[in-house]
């Protein structure tokens, strides 16, 4: 088993406010990253902003000021949000970083001496908002490019191709080592763009500005993909590659995992691994492309004002709210819904009336029935709820390990349900009538082990709630690791407060 973990998002595109769909892609990328650290793994979380390019440069010039100027104050909106849904990144990169400009021209010189990058003439109609030159498939019957919904233009300049169309053999068989996920898109990609035949990808632009100049032509812009896919081992320190993060977290003794949305797909599942392979290096073990968040099954788009702002929603609600939500509801193999009553009800739903019910009970029996400690010292190892709880950590590593947080997060609830279920057939206020002390003792105990996994396990989702949930049963201690958990060796202190942890939203 590899002993380190890199997780990366997209750098996002630092033209305007962040949405609820770059909440869901950092999201899921550090809930992954803390399950991997409870699993005992060294791990690397990058995140970032790409702050090249047309748009930007014109959105500055419409405001009257620099680009810099324009991209720094996105830059803290961006980074205020991470901070708000508790993103626990390790590096935020801005492609406006010395470091990383000085790399990409380097990159850049690299690939052009190994004949992998030419100088030629491109013609095309070109998105200004998704920054790429488009093909047929990309254009919906009205003319506006399918993603942006605008209109492109034509665009004839000179410019500099990498020779993406040499690589067609290397992309089929990385394709077949199950590199991208889930399979429907890895399908999508092989038949719109590998099958019928690569073209070469346009890296350079004369007539923009905004960007990094070439140190061979000047007048030669780097934009975009080259500039924002490169990033990811920028990040790290490329091209030195005696860079200790480079040799930790880029080396075969770790994971490499990316989550990108399914509309760039195209760029980190072929362009991405052709760069990589041509300045010799590994490949990222997983590409997780996840779909869009719709609103009432139609995409969210400024124009038809259905944008959904995380901030209000974490405001209104709590950050742990809104990323189990995503956790939970928004699986990777297809497009999710989200809208505030879909939300409600998952919250009432998994937080108000499963699991916080689950342990205002037995927080509240315990302190009733036991002035709050539990002293008994029974064996419940064989109980078919220890049984169970044991095997709920087994299933849920091995849903989280396939990248199925929602899989994962319904085991969880499912075996909370269990447990609510357990209460009512065992009735521990009819026990405690009954001077069955002993029994009630167990039961109550029984749950108080059981409530600690769940809570255990929802601890890299629920981060602000996780420990509020581990007081209100009395256990005390540190989080625990993934293999201490397993070892079912829990201890309880005496609990001296009662709260109500997920109050019903009406």
């Amino acid at each position: 088993m590899k002993k380190n973990f890199y997780v990366t998002t997209p750098i996002y595109y630092a033209s305007g406010d962040l949405h609820i769909g770059h909440t869901y892609t950092t999201t899921l990328a550090d809930i992954l990253n803390r399950f991997k650290k409870s699993m005992g793994m060294e791990t690397f979380f990058l995140t970032g902003s790409d702050e090249h390019g047309q748009k930007i440069e014109t959105k500055a010039k419409e405001a009257g000021i620099e680009p810099k100027k324009y991209v720094d104050e996105i830059v803290k909106k961006f980074k205020n949000l991470w901070e708000l849904l508790d993103i626990k990144y390790d590096k935020f990169i801005r492609t406006t970083d010395d470091n990383h400009k000085k790399s990409v021209r380097e990159i850049f010189s690299t690939l052009l001496n190994k004949d992998l990058i030419y100088k030629g003439n491109y013609e095309g109609l070109y998105c200004v908002s998704c920054e790429e030159f488009l093909i047929a498939d990309q254009i919906d019957d009205e003319g506006n490019c399918k993603v942006s919904q605008t209109k492109p233009k034509m665009l004839a300049e000179e410019t500099y191709f990498l020779r993406v169309s040499k690589f067609a053999d290397f992309l089929t068989t990385l394709f077949g080592n199950d590199f991208l996920k889930p399979d429907s898109r890895k399908n999508e990609m092989f038949k719109n763009f590998i099958e019928p035949g690569l073209e070469d990808l346009s890296v350079t632009r004369i007539s923009l500005k905004w960007g990094i100049p070439t140190k061979e032509n000047p007048e030669h812009v780097i934009y975009v993909w080259l500039d924002a896919l490169s990033n990811y081992i920028t990040a790290l320190g490329y091209p030195d590659t005696n860079n200790e993060l480079f040799k930790k977290f880029w080396s075969e003794d770790t994971q490499i995992v990316q989550y990108v949305g399914k509309e760039i797909t195209r760029f980190h599942s072929i362009y991405w691994p052709v760069i990589l392979n041509g300045l010799g290096l590994r490949m990222p073990d997983k590409l997780i492309s996840h779909g869009w968040i719709l609103a009432k099954d139609t995409k969210m788009s400024k124009s038809l004002g259905n944008v959904i702002d995380p901030i209000a929603i974490i405001n209104g609600f709590s950050s742990d709210a809104l990323r189990f939500y995503i956790a939970k509801e928004l699986p990777t193999e297809r497009d999710g819904n989200f809208t505030e009553e879909l939300f409600v009800e998952c919250f009432n739903t998994n937080l108000a009336n499963n699991i916080g019910n689950l342990i205002s009970r037995t927080n509240n029996m315990i302190t009733k029935y036991f002035d709050g400690m539990i002293t008994s010292k029974a064996d419940l190892s064989k109980h078919s709820l220890t049984v169970s709880g044991l095997k709920l950590i087994d299933d849920y590593v091995q849903e989280m390990n396939d990248f199925q947080i929602n899989k994962a997060v319904d085991k969880i609830m499912k075996f909370s349900q269990e447990l609510n279920k357990f209460i009512e057939e065992e009735k521990p206020w009819v026990l405690e009538k009954e001077g069955k002390l002993e029994k009630l003792a167990e039961v109550l105990l029984i749950l108080q082990n059981s409530i600690t996994i769940v809570t255990h396990l929802l601890a890299p989702i629920l981060t602000k709630s996780y420990q509020d949930m581990l007081d209100q049963i009395g256990f005390e201690g540190k989080l625990l690791s993934i293999e201490e958990l397993k070892k079912n060796q829990l201890t309880f202190s005496k609990i001296t407060s009662r709260k109500i942890i997920f109050e019903r939203i009406n």
